[in-house]
């Protein structure tokens, strides 16, 4: 991340009864998150032990790599993680030199990925938002980061219109073949699914298979990735 839209993937034991009304309500109303929702992921992120990865997203390190590598980053460039949660991401942006942005509807996740920012000397400007009202601009961000919110393809045009041009975008979350716990159903990537959506950027990497699952921890089920960049425009 429930009231309108489910956020991550619901996992970890004694999750499933208590936050299986999140998952349900999500087909119910996509025009933003409530506060049922927010409640709901404080208490995922204030269990004792994290029901997710609490390491950096693996894709998005080797993205972040590459980036460094083929100079594909400006330095100072601008950065927007979503649904941030506990800063794991974010905080990797930030090292990077990055201006990042995180949002997230958890006071208490945000509250943790400020406090580690502040622990390991990183700026960071972690945002309480509703990520389907918040208003992401045009051509604004260098690099946006959507890690496990699968709901979010519901604005992926609007996604796409705040990267700058030359700018990219990493995604990574369950497949439709995904089973139990996640995401809602529709919102779980068809194959192809992200391929098509970014038809009009150069794809410079596309994974869909059976991998570790950062909110699934155990046996590999269906992930899909995209790492793809927006084109800019020619010079007349």
């Amino acid at each position: 991340m429930e009231k309108p839209l489910d956020r991550r993937a619901l996992v970890g034991a004694g999750l499933g009864v208590a936050l299986a009304s999140f998952t349900a309500a999500a087909h119910a109303l996509p025009q933003g998150q409530g506060g049922g929702e927010a409640a709901g992921w404080d208490r995922v992120f204030g269990r004792e032990k994290p029901p997710y990865n609490t390491d950096a997203n693996a894709f998005l390190a080797a993205a972040l790599e590459r980036m460094q590598r083929e100079k594909l980053l400006s330095a100072g460039g601008k950065a927007l993680d979503l649904a941030m949660g506990d800063g794991r991401n974010a905080l990797l942006l930030a090292a990077q030199g990055l201006a990042v942005t995180g949002l997230d509807i958890s006071t208490v996740a945000l509250d943790k990925a400020r406090a580690t920012a502040k622990a390991r000397g990183l700026a960071l400007e972690a945002l309480e938002q509703d990520l389907f009202t918040y208003e992401y601009g045009e051509e604004r961000w260098d690099v946006l980061s959507l890690i496990y919110f699968n709901p979010a393809v519901k604005i992926l045009d609007t996604l796409k219109a705040s990267v700058t041009q030359g700018g990219l975008i990493a995604i990574e979350g369950q497949g439709s073949e995904h089973v139990g716990d996640g995401p809602p159903p529709a919102t779980r990537y068809r194959p192809n699914q992200l391929l098509e959506a970014f038809a009009d950027w150069r794809v410079l990497a596309y994974e869909d298979g059976r991998f570790a699952c950062d909110w699934a921890p155990g046996e590999p089920t269906h992930v899909v990735r995209i790492l793809a960049r927006k084109p800019k425009a020619r010079a007349k």
